[in-house]
């Protein structure tokens, strides 16, 4: 490029603008992200290249050229550069017709753009599967939804960067994604779980000098048999619940606490036994720690009538309080034998409507639905208190 002597003139009026001369040859970017841009690899990149493909040919059209150009000054005199921060979900999708959620403080789950998907498979933080060769990989429709906030930083150069630049915290969106999930779950069911926080510049942006960076943190279990579907008519009470957890009287209760942590662990486990010890210990805190009763020998019977008073008339769960009364005593009997090393495939399974199985994973789902609609109602409960 520096061969052309047009170079020397291009060079001499980004000099001379007080802007441009700190978006070219010198470092750019935001002030904890610094990249060097030079003139001759940009003007190739963002005018040579998008005109060439725009015609399909190398000869000059003025109106592909003006498209490029235009883009290329928008990006370099840019005051602001924008990012995303992205959390991608496993084991969830929403129905069709559901395009965005939107939630408090500019937060949306939204499917990832191609960019984040490309992010998050290098960054580990989606489950893939190889298509073909060694460098071709697809990603389950499962695992394409992530909450996301875009936010915008003032772009800078090495001349005003700040004496002691500032990152954004990299764990920002864990606590509400972590909400968000235990939302997903009460409203759902399913194994929805958050992975790690990536950040990377909208896909549509000019470059600013960000590229995708994230926080390896540990990835969380699901199960993927087991995935979350957000239905349309269930998106207000997920925004809901999301409120919900989020309230003081919510997060200093620690029974509440110690029942939801039960509940999003039994969701997440793969071995339904597993499940039914957590969820059993969730049903106690609700229905026996929560209302104060005493922990005695007839702890069983304690949270039998506790779920038959709260859910006999509830509305999502439909079920009668004999229904509900043998379930929650079926799975008494099952934890026990599996606490104390009994063989529990003697004994007859009923799911919450009374029909015979020989799926012990069908019996704990419906456990499950009962216990996540008692904290939906709770949550409500003591907030109104």
């Amino acid at each position: 490029m520096n061969t052309f002597a047009e170079i020397g003139t291009v060079r001499a009026v980004a000099t001379a603008d007080e802007v441009l001369r700190s978006r070219v040859d010198c470092l750019v970017g935001v002030e904890f992200a610094l990249t060097h841009r030079q003139l001759g690899p940009t003007l190739v990149k963002y005018v040579l290249e998008p005109m060439v493909a725009a015609v399909g040919g190398y000869r000059f059209d003025q109106e592909a050229f003006d498209a490029a150009y235009s883009r290329l000054e928008d990006g370099l005199l840019a005051t602001r550069a924008r990012l995303v921060e992205v959390v991608p979900l496993s084991a969830f999708t929403p129905t069709a017709g559901i395009e965005a959620v939107t939630l408090p403080d500019g937060l949306v789950l939204q499917a990832m753009s191609d960019r984040q998907v490309s992010a998050a498979i290098g960054y580990l933080a989606v489950p893939i599967a190889f298509a073909g060769g060694p460098t071709s990989v697809t990603v389950s429709r499962f695992h394409q939804w992530a909450l996301t906030r875009c936010t915008s930083y003032p772009v800078c150069s090495d001349v005003d960067v700040p004496a002691q630049p500032t990152a954004p915290d990299s764990g920002a969106l864990v606590e509400p994604a972590s909400r968000l999930v235990t939302a997903l779950r009460l409203v759902c069911g399913g194994s929805v779980t958050a992975t790690r926080a990536i950040r990377c510049p909208p896909d549509d942006d000019f470059p600013q000098g960000l590229g995708p960076t994230a926080s390896l943190s540990a990835l969380p279990a699901f199960d993927e048999e087991r995935p979350t579907i957000l239905g349309r008519e269930q998106v207000e009470a997920v925004r809901e619940v999301y409120d919900l957890l989020a309230h003081p009287v919510v997060r200093g209760n620690r029974g509440l606490q110690t029942a939801l942590r039960r509940l999003v662990l039994a969701g997440a486990d793969r071995v339904p036994t597993d499940r039914l010890i957590d969820l059993m210990v969730c049903s106690e805190v609700l229905f026996i720690k929560l209302p104060g009763l005493p922990a005695d020998r007839w702890k069983q019977d304690k949270v039998v009538a506790g779920a038959t008073v709260l859910l006999a008339d509830d509305p999502v769960l439909q079920a009668p309080p004999e229904r509900l009364e043998a379930l929650l005593r079926l799975g008494y009997r099952l934890r026990n034998d599996e606490m104390h090393g009994d063989d529990p495939s003697g004994r007859e399974l009923r799911t919450l409507t009374g029909q015979p199985t020989d799926d012990l994973s069908a019996v704990v789902d419906d456990i499950e639905r009962v216990l996540r609609r008692t904290l939906v109602r709770l949550l409500s409960g003591v907030v109104e208190q």
